[in-house]
């Protein structure tokens, strides 16, 4: 009896953590977009039955952990090609790749005092301001600098006064710190403040292929009702919003 009654409490314990489990979808979120995705899980958890548990590392991480079995409900990168890899290897589920956003890239200093068009001549005309970009080979924004930095002929002229970050984090970080005078880093991680007061000199988009932020869902879904629910809310007015206000263009959930 006795054992009956242990065996019982097992399985309630069991069904209960399944249904908790059931209510949550698991996102893989690259670092770039974390911080929106923080409101939009509040929001979405506020406004549905699920709520969202969320794992955050660079793209390439992410596509390491799912390659490797990781049961994640969605994917969310921050480079096309990493998605693009996981529909190669027939992990995800191609016909659920959406673009959730464009990220932008500016030109910024921690020096506060400099207006957009100063930053500008410092890239252009000042020999000894060294500049910080994220890793081309490893990210997407850092790939973007490049793109405009050989857009305005510079590439092979400024090799003596490049530092190369890991990532875009690690670019703000660099810059923030003062260990270099400027640097491109994503829009998205200004304050609201300085985005208002305009704190930085943006390329024109033209100058670089965009920074697809995207969304895709992996082959099977360990919870479809939650993963179906969130992917339905990314399309949202409210979503779009969000992702505006933090410095994203929103990709109004349209297919690659």
């Amino acid at each position: 009896m006795r054992w009956l009654k242990i065996s019982f409490i097992t399985l309630l314990f069991a069904i209960t953590a399944a249904k908790a489990s059931d209510d949550e979808v698991h996102l893989a979120v690259s670092t770039t977009i974390q911080s929106p995705l923080d409101i939009i899980c509040a929001k979405f958890s506020q406004t549905t039955p699920y709520r969202c548990k969320m794992t955050t590392a660079p793209t390439g991480h992410l596509y390491a952990h799912v390659m490797h079995g990781m049961a994640y409900d969605l994917f969310l990168s921050s480079d096309v090609e990493y998605t693009q890899g996981l529909i190669n290897a027939n992990k995800v589920d191609p016909l659920s790749r959406i673009v959730l956003a464009m990220g932008k890239i500016v030109l910024w200093s921690a020096d506060k005092t400099l207006d957009p068009q100063v930053l500008k001549n410092k890239l252009l005309h000042e020999p000894n301001a060294a500049i910080v970009l994220a890793n081309p080979g490893a990210s997407s924004y850092g790939a973007a600098a490049k793109e405009v930095l050989q857009k305005y002929d510079l590439w092979a002229h400024i090799q003596g006064r490049l530092i190369y970050a890991r990532n875009i984090r690690h670019t703000y970080e660099l810059i923030e710190s003062q260990k270099a005078s400027l640097g491109f880093v994503s829009l998205a991680q200004l304050s609201a403040d300085e985005r208002a007061k305009h704190h930085y000199w943006e390329p024109d988009p033209k100058s670089y292929k965009p920074v697809v932020h995207e969304v895709v869902t992996l082959r099977h879904p360990q919870h479809p009702k939650a993963t179906a629910a969130f992917m339905a809310f990314l399309k949202s007015s409210q979503t779009r919003q969000i992702l505006q206000d933090a410095g994203f263009e929103h990709g109004a959930g349209c297919k690659i």
